[in-house]
C-alpha cells in the first residue's frame, strides 16, 4: 500500500506551489501616512498611495482606469472597449500597475489575455457597465502592487477617493511619458438627491461628488475605482467603478459610478469559468485566496493509508 502514498504526495506539492501565499487586499504597505485630516492630504498621489490602480492603454495610450483585484484580475468599466472585436484584436491592450507616474521605476506592463463584458451591458445606457480583464500572466505582488478589497454590501463610508491618470500638459493628452495620478476625496450621494440631477437613475449605479471644503477637480476616468474607508482603520474597499459626470470634480454634477457590491456574484461566476476563481474570504487576512489547508488533508490521507496498510497486514490469529 505504500506505493499509494507517493503518488499523492507529488501531486499535492505540486498543487500547493500553483498556489502561492493569500495577500491582504485593500493595504498600502509602502504608504502609512494617515490622511485622516484635511490639512495632511496633498493633492498629489504618492508613491505606494494607490496600488490597486492601473491604466489601461491601447497601443501604449491611456484608454481606462481600473483597479487590481486578484493577481489575475483587473476590474474596469465595459464602456471602454465600445469597439468591434477585430477592431479590438489589432490593438495591443496592455495594464501598467505599480506606480504613480508612467516614468516610475516600479513600473510593470502587462498583456491582456481577455476581456470579459458583463452580459447585461447594452450601450448606450451604461446598465452594468463593467468588464474583467484576465491578464495573460499573474501579478507578482509587492508594496507598490497590491490588491483592493471589493465592497459586499452597500453601506454608508466615513471617507471616499477616487484617483485618475492626467498628462501633466492637461486632459486629453493620454501619450507618451507624461500621465500621472490624481485625486479626489469624494462622499456619496444619496439616491433622493441624486435623481434630481440625474434622470432615469439605474439601480446598480451609486452617486458621489467631491467632498465639501476639500480641493481639487476630477473630470473622471472611466474604469477607475472609488476606495472608501471607516475612520480609524487602515484597509480600503472598492466601492464603485466609474462610468459617466463628474466632469468638474463639484457639487453640481454627481459622478456615477457601479456599485460593486452588486456585481460581487457575477465576478465570482466569470472569473471560475476561467479557472482563475475571484472568492471573498470571511478570514480577515485576505479577501482574495483562501489558505489551502493541505496539512489536514494530508495528514487525515496517510492516517487512513497507513491504517488500511496495518490492516493489510495484519497476522491471522
Amino acid at each position: 500500500m505504500l506505493w499509494l502514498l507517493i503518488p499523492l504526495l507529488v501531486a499535492l506539492k505540486g498543487h500547493a506551489q500553483d498556489n502561492p501565499e493569500p495577500v491582504k487586499c485593500g493595504y498600502r504597505p509602502a504608504f502609512l501616512k494617515s490622511t485622516w485630516l484635511p490639512f495632511q492630504e496633498l493633492l498629489e498621489v504618492q508613491n505606494g498611495e494607490f496600488p490597486w490602480q492601473v491604466s489601461i492603454q491601447a497601443s501604449g495610450r491611456h484608454l481606462c482606469g481600473g483597479s487590481i483585484i486578484h493577481r489575475w484580475w483587473v476590474l474596469t468599466a465595459a464602456h471602454c472597449f465600445a469597439r468591434t472585436l477585430l477592431e479590438m484584436a489589432l490593438m495591443n491592450i496592455t495594464v501598467v500597475m505599480g506606480t504613480r507616474t508612467y516614468s516610475n521605476v516600479n513600473m510593470e506592463r502587462k498583456q491582456v489575455q481577455k476581456i470579459i463584458i458583463h452580459h447585461d451591458y447594452k450601450p448606450p445606457n451604461l446598465d452594468s457597465d463593467l468588464a474583467l480583464l484576465l491578464l495573460a500572466t499573474p501579478v507578482n505582488f509587492t508594496k507598490f502592487k497590491m490588491p483592493i478589497c471589493l465592497q459586499e454590501k452597500e453601506r454608508i463610508w466615513d471617507r471616499c477617493w477616487m484617483a485618475e491618470w492626467v498628462s501633466v500638459h492637461g486632459y486629453g493628452d493620454s501619450n507618451g511619458l507624461n500621465m500621472n495620478l490624481k485625486k479626489l476625496r469624494v462622499i456619496q450621494v444619496n439616491r433622493k438627491e441624486c435623481i434630481k440631477r440625474v434622470e432615469q437613475l439605474s439601480t446598480s449605479m451609486l452617486c458621489a461628488w467631491q467632498e465639501p471644503n476639500t480641493n481639487g477637480k476630477c473630470r473622471g476616468d472611466s474604469g477607475a475605482p472609488m476606495i472608501c474607508a471607516t475612520r480609524g482603520t487602515q484597509r480600503f474597499f472598492q466601492v464603485g467603478v466609474f462610468s459617466w459626470g463628474m466632469r468638474s470634480g463639484t457639487r453640481g454634477r454627481p459622478g456615477l459610478f457601479v456599485s460593486v457590491a452588486q456585481f460581487i456574484p457575477w465576478i465570482q461566476e466569470e472569473t471560475q469559468k476561467e479557472g482563475r476563481a475571484f472568492t471573498i474570504s470571511a478570514a480577515p487576512r485576505s479577501l482574495l485566496i483562501p489558505v489551502p489547508q493541505y496539512p489536514l488533508f494530508l495528514g487525515l490521507g496517510s492516517q487512513v493509508l497507513l491504517a488500511a496498510m496495518f490492516i493489510g497486514n495484519k497476522p491471522n490469529l
